[in-house]
Order: C-alpha cells, then structure tokens, then sequence
C-alpha cells in the first residue's frame, strides 16, 4: 500500500507540475484579427502555463496528495466534516448541482447577446468541451487510483470532487475569457465555483481535501486547454 500511494501522490504531483515546464519558455505572439463581437490583444499561447499561473492550482492538488502522509490534513477533513453533521445534520441543496454549470453558461449567455469576450462562440464550445474531457479525464484516473488508498474513502465520500472540478474549471474559462476587457469582473465566477465547494461539503458529499483538489484540478484542466487551443490556433493561422 506505501508503494501505491507513492505512485499515486507523484502522479498527482507531475501532473499539477509538469504543465508549468512544458510552456515555460513559450513566447509565441498571436495577433488575431478583431471581430465585432469581441476584442483580442495580443496573445502568448505559453502564458496561460507559466510557472506563476499554476502555482496556485497545482498547490491544492498537492494538498490532496499530501494526504495520506500528512495527519493534520486528515484531522482538519474529519473535523470540519464532523462539525457539519453535528450542527447543520437536516442540511440538504440540489443548488449545487446548477450552480456548476453558472460560469460556462454565462459564456454562451454573453454570446447570445453579442457582448465582447476574448473567442467565438464556436471556438467556446471547442474550449468548453475541451476542458471537460481533460478534467473529467483526469479525475476519473484519480478516483479510480485513491479508491484503493484507505484515507480517500474513510467516509463514504470519492476524491477529488467532481462538482467542484467542473464548477472551477468553468470559473477558469469565464476569467480567461473576461480578463482583458472586465478584469475584476471575470474573477466572479470563482466566487461561484468556491459557493459550489460549500456546499458540497454541508451536503455531506465531499471532504475539504476533496474540494480543494477538485478546485485546483478544475483551473488546471481550463488553463491547459486554453494553452493547447490557441498552440493550435497560432500553428494553422501559419500556413
């Protein structure tokens, strides 16, 4: 079971790590030409990947890793857990189950009424589906992998967080594509996606480690497509 859990956790770990190397050095610049129905600067392709853009988000899926051998992490799961059964027992939201899905549908909204974003509406449902299938990719290897290390499934709850994940990654595209032109705007779908990680945990279905890694694995899986859609992008507007 060590052995295991060692392959695991360094899984986890290259994972979250890895994709800040593989575009550390990128400075390819795109000029996109400008559309009535957005407005695009200048684009590096690399730095949706650079070292800075994931620290954040490859910190919280090392949390997760970390769990097996770090006690506190343990202990704050099960305390946290155990104060919610105690004082919100009757607790119950399908919010939740909707709310995950805000940040992408504010995308199509604002396509719909033609308001400015950073790509097309078909280049969104490319980057939408895109994201999902590398998130739910790699998270369905994680829960298959932690289903078989003791500590992920000491409470009937699946590592890491599947709502969470999804809520995040669509927080990820809704920043990437409002940054520019609504900088402090864009960071609203966070808000939601943290909203969803909530109540994850006060609906009993997930641990804080679950959340935690769901959010990191959520922004990594966004920014990951965004980097490879516009590497593409760049190499066919070349020829």
């Amino acid at each position: 079971m060590k052995s295991f859990y060692c392959c695991f956790s360094t899984a986890v770990v290259l994972f979250a790590l890895s994709v800040a190397r593989v575009s550390a050095q990128d400075t390819i610049v795109v000029n996109y030409p400008a559309r009535d129905t957005t407005t695009i600067k200048d684009v590096k392709p690399g730095r949706y990947l650079k070292p800075a853009a994931v620290i954040l988000p490859a910190s919280l899926m090392v949390y997760g890793a970390l769990k097996p051998e770090v006690n506190g992490i343990r202990q704050l799961d099960d305390n946290i857990m155990a104060n919610i059964k105690k004082n919100h027992a009757d607790f119950h939201t399908t919010a939740d189950d909707y709310m995950m899905w805000a940040p992408t549908a504010s995308i199509y909204l604002m396509d719909a009424l033609h308001l400015k974003t950073k790509h097309s509406f078909t280049e969104h449902l490319i980057l939408d589906a895109g994201s999902l299938i590398i998130a739910g990719g790699v998270g369905f290897v994680m829960r298959k992998i932690s289903g078989n290390i003791d500590v992920y499934h000491t409470q009937d709850t699946k590592f890491p967080s599947g709502h969470t994940t999804n809520a995040f990654r669509g927080a990820e595209i809704f920043h990437q594509e409002l940054k520019d032109t609504h900088p402090v705007f864009s960071y609203t779908g966070y808000l939601v996606a943290t909203s969803v990680g909530v109540l994850r945990m006060y609906n009993k279905s997930h641990l804080l480690t679950e959340v935690i890694t769901g959010a990191g694995l959520g922004i990594l899986s966004g920014k990951l497509t965004y980097w490879i859609f516009d590497k593409v992008k760049y190499k066919r507007k070349k020829k």
